[in-house]
């Protein structure tokens, strides 16, 4: 019998896999795709501050995947128009298409671990697989 981290771990893999089975650019990786998202659904646009509370990831691992994304020009950085002293992020033309992209496929993956696993494994997706987003990222470094 699988446990929900399992099923958790196997839609993250999941999600690796189908990332390098379709179209996207070959160095789209999962904690990119996963920023992406969370930055399309914000509306487009969010304080990096916010984004890094939201997701608990490290500020090291949060910026390396946020510097990635704006080297492929998915994504720039800019000063709060409220307080200039916290930066903003903003997704790009490009960013915005790969962006919309992404919550397809994570939606349909949300989608895929609601019927293996039931609805309560739904709602841990996105934290568990930022986790291990993070620590694919971590062992890399």
């Amino acid at each position: 019998m699988q446990t929900v981290a399992d099923n958790a771990y196997i839609a993250y893999r999941s999600l690796k896999g189908r990332l390098k089975d379709t179209t996207w650019p070959p160095e789209l990786d999962p904690l990119c795709a996963l920023l992406l998202q969370k930055i399309w659904i914000n509306g487009n646009s969010i304080g990096i501050a916010f984004l890094r509370i939201q997701l608990a990831l490290p500020k090291s691992t949060l910026s390396t995947a946020l510097r990635r994304a704006e080297d492929r020009d998915y994504l720039r950085r800019y000063p709060n128009i409220v307080d200039s002293r916290y930066v903003d992020v903003a997704l790009t033309p490009g960013g915005q298409r790969v962006a919309a992209a992404v919550a397809e496929l994570i939606t349909e993956l949300e989608v895929d671990v609601d019927d293996a696993a039931g609805a309560g494994a739904r709602f841990g997706f996105h934290r568990v697989a930022f986790m291990l987003a993070a620590m694919d990222e971590d062992s890399v470094i």
